[in-house]
């Protein structure tokens, strides 16, 4: 069979182009390969829908190498922290006011999230990995984030008036992760007071009683997706089973059990505890993903 014939990357439609850069990453639009391609790629990557979720997890500014060029002064090195808020205000920029995802790198603190707060008010979903925040500033921050759906904070953050903060100034509200090393019934009961209406809540890799699962389950009546993935003491009973089987999404994996199962998204009525027996949209999903052979790495 004869192989198709070949076509410049510079053809590609400027919609998937942007989509393509999406999955590049902030640091790499900011300093990477994009702004030395060619003109319809340096067109997508400036365009503000490129722009809305911004991922610097990994992102590590290097204060060696950033030189100050001014003629007449001495080169200096750039502060991660300041660095940051450089990358920021770039981001927000080229966004035009559409960012809808932030997710911050772990050294970043109350005064990145307040810039956030000033810079990006439409915001949707942020990522604050940081141990160090005083709950007067991250409330101060929260109060101009009026569109604000989730968060993903540490465990320090899980406090009731903190959280009911949150409540009451963001409506929208509905998406939780925390990062914790144990989760009792009293951390559960501050999480379903002060945020009833949660509908996505994961808090994977800790330390949770089975009362706490049981809680979260009981009180949070419109949860659809709970991830407690990686605990490390077996608390999955059949009870909880049961009380899980109205989720959407239930994963549970552990070095004690394997499970998750997940509602079909066909609504084939079939619903399945057992990772063994997944419904029968599910198993045809698998089926053509093998079929299609194994997936391309990001």
């Amino acid at each position: 069979m004869a192989m198709p014939p070949s076509r410049p990357w510079a053809e590609l439609q400027h919609d998937l182009l942007v989509a393509i850069m999406t999955r590049v990453g902030a640091p790499d639009l900011l300093s990477g390969g994009a702004s030395r391609a060619c003109s319809s790629w340096r067109a997508a990557a400036r365009d503000p829908l490129a722009w809305r979720r911004v991922d610097l997890r990994d992102w590590v500014a290097l204060t060696s190498g950033r030189r100050a060029a001014r003629p007449g002064h001495s080169s200096s090195s750039v502060p991660v922290h300041a660095a940051l808020f450089g990358i920021l205000e770039v981001a927000a920029k080229s966004a035009e006011g559409r960012i809808e995802a932030v997710l911050l790198p772990e050294f970043a603190d109350e005064d990145h999230l307040l810039f956030l707060a000033d810079r990006c008010p439409n915001l949707h979903y942020f990522s604050l990995p940081s141990t160090c925040m005083t709950y007067d500033q991250f409330c101060k921050a929260i109060g101009g984030l009026h569109s604000l759906k989730g968060m993903a904070v540490d465990e320090t953050l899980i406090n009731y008036d903190v959280l009911l903060h949150v409540h009451q100034c963001c409506p929208d509200f509905v998406e939780l992760k925390v990062s914790a090393l144990y989760v009792d019934e009293e951390m559960a009961s501050v999480i379903c007071n002060s945020l009833p209406h949660l509908k996505k809540l994961e808090i994977p890799s800790a330390d949770m009683s089975s009362a706490a699962i049981i809680k979260f389950l009981d009180c949070l009546e419109e949860l659809e997706h709970l991830d407690i993935s990686g605990y490390e003491t077996s608390a999955i009973s059949s009870s909880v089973l049961e009380k899980a089987s109205r989720l959407k999404v239930f994963l549970w994996n552990s070095k004690f059990e394997l499970g998750e199962f997940m509602d079909c998204s066909n609504d084939c009525g079939e619903h399945n505890i057992n990772p063994q027996e997944p419904c029968k949209c599910m198993m045809e999903h698998k089926v053509m993903d093998w079929l299609a052979g194994p997936a391309q790495a990001s």
